[in-house]
């Protein structure tokens, strides 16, 4: 049987009424997080300000290369969010710690990988809908490529920054950075 796309995403999103945002909500843990990132290609990176105390104790078999990058070990939930602005359709993922604080925002670009992006949302576990989180100022706004690699027993988790964005994933990019960030609008390459 055939369901239209509008039915089929009203019943796996909850329609936030004051925003027209859609959200989803997801159990993860940063292993399986890590390990979807380099799939996605080009995202926009966006470490989040006021994310709590510092991490107390690593996850086992997990490295980052980066302090930025470090966010992403505190992740146990996923907020999945994608609204119709005025100048087109817009999706990103909030990465929340074990308390429901954000710690990092992933925003999809042109440039991305959607099968790469579905297969993130797909990863993770379906959760009970959970109280509004704080929209958080970002601290940067980065456009990255992940990569992974095993080092000693360890999975580690390199960014690279990302100079080949199209035009239309550079506007975006400098859209979102500046509206998020606070910072006047950035001209990425």
């Amino acid at each position: 049987m055939f369901i239209p796309w509008s039915r089929q995403r009203q019943a796996r999103c909850l329609q936030a009424s004051d925003t027209g945002a859609c959200r989803r909500w997801l159990r993860t843990a940063p292993a399986p997080l890590l390990a979807a990132l380099p799939a996605l290609d080009r995202v926009l990176y966006m470490p989040l300000a006021a994310c709590g105390p510092e991490l107390s104790a690593l996850p086992g078999g997990l490295l980052v290369e980066t302090p930025a990058l470090a966010l992403l070990l505190r992740v146990r939930w996923l907020m999945a969010v994608s609204v119709i602005a005025v100048d087109g359709p817009r999706e990103w993922v909030d990465g929340l710690d074990r308390s429901g604080r954000p710690c990092v925002r992933l925003h999809l670009l042109p440039d991305t990988d959607y099968l790469g992006w579905d297969r993130l949302l797909a990863s993770g576990e379906p959760a009970p809908t959970m109280p509004d989180t704080p929209h958080l100022p970002a601290l940067d706004a980065c456009p990255l490529r992940f990569h992974r690699r095993r080092l000693a027993g360890l999975d580690v988790l390199r960014g690279e920054t990302v100079d080949g964005l199209s035009p239309l994933g550079r506007q975006l990019a400098g859209q979102i950075a500046h509206a998020h960030t606070g910072q006047r609008e950035r001209q990425f390459r």
